[in-house]
């Protein structure tokens, strides 16, 4: 059972969205949430729980609702932490508020600034020690594998690559379709896709 205080930002989050969804015109597409749904939530929260991840990195934060999932499965483990990239001012202000009313800003990292250039700022500073156990992409789809290229070799074997849209919205197929081309070329991995809300790529890193 969720902590009181985390459901509460959750669902708070939720119907914003479904606000959203429901008056699409009303909100600037830049201000729209596009979080993740809750099933995936429930999915990725579940995962993380039975790997006993402590290591994080999620590219796209938006309000933190993906975050606070990951954050929560995490949070009664001693070191857990998690990075998390946006390059939007307005986003990271509503997110960091969402942490601090679920109570999980301690765990979480809050990365400004394009994503690819924040990532090699990562890379630059990574040993091996901090190995991530999971990596969440869902910022631009045209970059996947880019983000995929840079991180992978941060992820530790047995650690697990996460990406968002992989089937839905429609208009994103041509770049998650390349995207997942790539990583199931890729001789280190092993990955399938989740037909959950819409469309979970996951990929295992091979020992």
């Amino acid at each position: 059972m969720l902590d009181s205080k985390i459901d509460t930002v959750l669902k708070r989050i939720e119907e914003q969205e479904k606000l959203e969804q429901e008056n699409p015109y009303e909100t600037p597409n830049p201000e729209k949430l596009l979080a993740i749904g809750r099933n995936t939530g429930i999915f990725y929260n579940i995962l993380l729980k039975s790997k006993d991840a402590k290591k994080i990195l999620e590219i796209g934060m938006s309000a933190g609702y993906s975050t606070i999932w990951f954050a929560e499965a995490i949070s009664k483990k001693t070191g857990g932490k998690i990075i998390t990239i946006d390059q939007d001012k307005k986003k990271i202000e509503r997110a960091k508020r969402n942490f601090e009313d679920a109570g999980l800003s301690d765990l979480i990292d809050i990365r400004h600034g394009d994503a690819l250039e924040v990532l090699l700022d990562i890379k630059n500073e990574f040993n091996s020690s901090e190995s991530f156990d999971f990596v969440f992409i869902d910022a631009d789809k045209e970059r996947y594998i880019q983000y995929f290229d840079v991180i992978l070799p941060m992820v530790k074997p047995g650690g697990l690559i996460g990406a968002d849209n992989i089937l839905f919205p429609e208009r994103f197929q041509k770049f998650t379709n390349l995207y997942v081309k790539h990583v199931r070329n890729n001789p280190k991995i092993r990955s399938v896709t989740i037909p959950i809300d819409n469309g979970e790529e996951l990929s295992l890193k091979l020992p």
